[in-house]
């Protein structure tokens, strides 16, 4: 590996000097933790009478030292900025006051103040408090003005808004935002693509799940003679129509991210462009940025080209009918220079993943669920996607084109925001080295200079493991998150120097400013960043991009616990994922839920048999107890007439269908081998 890849975290000495760290605040109720985005600080944990000061997502300032275990503690001593204006939670009479109580673990109770114009309290009720008084200020904790109520918490619809709103996560765009997204006309006229790269001859296509509804990204793949071969990765150009400075703009920095829940999208974008102008939809001209891509035989790139173009795609793949065609089956409508290049796009996949892992990448393999919900968000079965090689083949190529992007703008001196991905905290790969230790797996080499390396022969250990999901669930949560950052020494987990994000300026702001330092780049200009610094844009948005991340989680286990209360008193097979103070976090069958069993002396991995002791729905929470030793139930209990049998009704695995867009893939398939480092 290069000597980048050799590096490690700088850590003080246990029992060393006192060091302030700033970061962002993940309140735990009684304890949290503190991420911090500088290169070579571990995660923080965070205790002590500092904790009533912050908030769920606020940025701090705390004094920390190592603990004796190599650990990082520490104090809040300053909150440096608030992240959010509001408090969502529940209405509660407490004596003669109001209070709101947030969701457990966010934050204390705030003391209600007073009601907008035709607000009334309702006890238990789902509210939204606007914040008059910071936790801190004065006497007392926070207290504000209630400005909505939500529904009450059995409302499965306020549940999920309530989620949303507590991450000021907005649903409805500006009227000013909608009008200046319609004012681009429905259609694209040739005077619009004046000056650029007229690629309607050559033959383009999107692959996309059978339920997208737009299509920001396609591919060609020319053959060159002697083995070359010209890979396109052809991007949706936002930037023509979202300009630095407009409220469009604003808007979109703003949200930051998409938002992808099972019941509904929050885009980025208004409609008007994300499901017409910037969707690369068949036989429609569409303005694009293209990453061309010479390469070898052995997938070696030789020689990268970006430009302006315009496109007009032949086809719109689902990944299951690329996967026909890859298997040698007949698909309709498919023109034979079309069907050719897909056979070769099968054979550059192979090539590119295995160079790929050559040079220490992580490919983890997680089983990934989908929550099918019905048009009113009433969760209707979980479904399991299998994995295609037609995913893999668009991961592959998405992963090269952000690669080059961000070679091409590095070598270009361009600054731009990367996709930096850390190398793992070595007390974490200590802890997990042990854990697989304990499941049989030879793992004592994933600790030292040569970790990816490591990692990847146990990777090749789990491929026949009874526990492979568990193992590679466990080495994902020893990953760091990515972050955006104007500056960066590599991606971890890709095993790449340079690695930007470009493939999906549609869904993700960090994406449309890669685009426009590529127009400046060809330009022969500078990007101006004087009004949006690249440190204070990559702090926003991977800060946005962890609150949707966790709107996204929440919203999952809710529906699941909506679901899995059918199944209290039922006995199903569990494997422990996670040990904490209180017990462990057990995965119960095939449902993807994990719960929590309040028993101590447990390993990761070990099989147990577990009731399902209560369902918490508000929460998405749900608690375990040992066959045989049933615990005090605190949510739901079974109906009369016996309780459900596992592996039955809605839990039963079937199909999988994508979800249109989403999280912080580098390509398709949410969250799939991503895990923390979020490609």
């Amino acid at each position: 590996m290069k000597k980048h890849w050799k590096r490690q975290e700088k850590r003080p000495a246990a029992g060393g000097h006192e060091s302030i760290v700033e970061g962002v605040i993940q309140h735990k109720g009684t304890f949290a933790f503190l991420l911090s985005e500088k290169e070579g600080v571990g995660d923080v944990f965070i205790r002590g009478r500092g904790l009533d000061l912050a908030m769920d997502g606020d940025r701090v300032q705390a004094k920390v030292r190592p603990e004796k275990t190599g650990r990082l503690a520490g104090e809040i001593i300053k909150v440096v900025k608030r992240a959010h204006t509001s408090m969502v939670g529940v209405l509660r009479q407490v004596k003669n006051v109001w209070a709101l109580f947030p969701e457990k673990g966010s934050a204390p109770p705030a003391v209600v103040s007073g009601y907008a114009a035709g607000i009334k309290p309702q006890e238990g009720a789902l509210a939204v408090l606007e914040v008059k008084r910071w936790p801190g200020e004065g006497a007392g904790g926070a207290s504000g003005i209630v400005t909505e109520i939500l529904g009450e918490p059995g409302d499965l619809r306020a549940r999920i808004d309530s989620i949303l709103r507590a991450r000021n996560i907005n649903e409805v765009f500006p009227e000013v935002v909608v009008a200046q997204a319609a004012a681009f006309g429905s259609r694209l006229e040739p005077a619009a693509w004046k000056g650029r790269e007229v690629l309607f001859d050559l033959p383009v296509c999107t692959i996309d799940g059978a339920d997208a509804k737009d299509f920001d990204d396609a591919v060609s793949l020319e053959d060159l003679g002697g083995g070359m071969l010209r890979l396109g990765v052809h991007i949706a150009d936002v930037a023509s129509y979202v300009k630095t400075g407009t409220e469009l703009d604003k808007e979109a920095y703003a949200r930051a991210t998409s938002v992808y829940l099972p019941d509904r999208v929050v885009p980025m974008l208004p409609p008007a462009l994300s499901d017409n102008l910037c969707s690369l939809v068949p036989n429609q001209e569409r303005l694009t940025m293209s990453a061309f891509m010479d390469i070898d035989k052995t997938g070696k790139v030789l020689k990268r080209r970006l430009a302006e173009t315009v496109i007009r795609s032949w086809r719109r793949f689902t990944y299951e009918e690329v996967q026909a065609l890859l298997e040698g089956a007949k698909v309709p409508d498919v023109h034979k220079s079309i069907g050719e290049a897909v056979q070769r796009m099968g054979a550059l996949m192979e090539v590119l993943y295995r160079r790929r892992v050559q040079r220490g990448a992580l490919d983890f393999n997680l089983p990934e669920y989908k929550i099918n919900a019905d048009p009113h968000g009433r969760p209707l079965g979980v479904s399991l996607r299998p994995r295609l090689k037609s995913h893999r083949l668009i991961e592959e190529f998405m992963l090269l084109a952000n690669e080059a992007v961000a070679t091409e703008l590095y070598n270009a001196k361009m600054p731009f925001l990367h996709r930096r991905h850390d190398a793992p905290d070595p007390l974490k790969l200590k802890t997990l080295s042990v854990a697989l230790g304990s499941l049989g797996l030879t793992a004592g080499h994933i600790e030292g200079a040569n970790a990816p390396k490591g990692l990847q022969d146990v990777l090749r250990q789990a491929e026949n493991h009874p526990l492979t999901n568990l193992i590679n669930s466990l080495m994902v949560r020893s990953m760091r998150q990515a972050v955006y950052s104007p500056e960066s020494q590599g991606h971890f987990g890709i095993a790449t120097r340079f690695y930007s994000h470009f493939t999906s300026p549609i869904r993700r702001y960090p994406d449309l400013m890669t685009h426009r330092a590529i127009k400046a780049l060809l330009r022969g200009k500078k990007e101006n960043h004087a009004a949006l610094p690249l440190d204070k844009a990559g702090a926003h948005c991977s800060e946005r991009e962890r609150a949707a991340s966790d709107a996204e989680h929440k919203s999952v286990d809710i529906m699941r616990a909506e679901m899995i209360k059918e199944l209290v008193g039922t006995i199903m097979d569990g494997a422990v994922t996670t040990v904490i103070d209180s017990g462990a976090f057990v995965m119960i069958g095939d449902t993807g839920a994990e719960g929590l069993l309040r028993v101590n002396g447990l390993k990761p991995g070990t099989k147990v048999k577990v009731m399902i002791a209560s369902v918490d729905t508000m929460e998405g929470k749900i608690d375990l107890s040992l066959e045989g030793h049933p615990q005090p139930a605190t949510g739901q209990r079974p109906a009369a007439g016996g309780a459900p049998q596992p592996g039955r009704g809605r839990w039963q695995v079937t199909d999988w269908k994508k979800k249109p867009r989403g999280g912080s893939g580098g390509g398709r398939g949410r969250g799939r081998g991503r895990g923390r480092g979020g490609r």
